[in-house]
């Protein structure tokens, strides 16, 4: 079964590993994606990339991104929190492929 990001949006929607949470909530999504946009600089796989916050680790400050246009394509992104672009390698990035509960269990703090 391959999974879209409307799918994990979905309150139904296969279980995340803990720490990880599922972002339901509107105003926290925006609030990810914003800030991301921020972060993200020149030269980074993620820029001019349109994504959408769909998990968040709950131990970290680490999110989880479907990327537009791809939909099974996702990234565990490290937010630096920083008001401007960051310098490479940050925010730290890892993309992932279904089964994201295989993938983010692995995520060690």
């Amino acid at each position: 079964m391959e999974l879209s990001h409307d799918h994990l949006l979905d309150s139904e929607a296969l279980p995340l590993p803990e720490p990880w949470t599922r972002i339901l909530d509107s105003g926290t999504r925006s609030a990810l994606e914003a800030q991301l946009k921020v972060e993200v600089g020149e030269g980074h796989p993620l820029s001019g990339k349109s994504v959408t916050a769909l998990a968040r680790c709950s131990r970290c400050d680490e999110a989880l991104f479907g990327i537009e246009g791809s939909p099974a394509r996702f990234a565990q992104v490290h937010l630096t929190w920083r008001p401007a672009p960051d310098t490479a390698p940050w925010p730290w990035t890892e993309f992932l492929s279904p089964p994201l509960f295989d993938s983010l269990a692995d995520h060690a703090h």
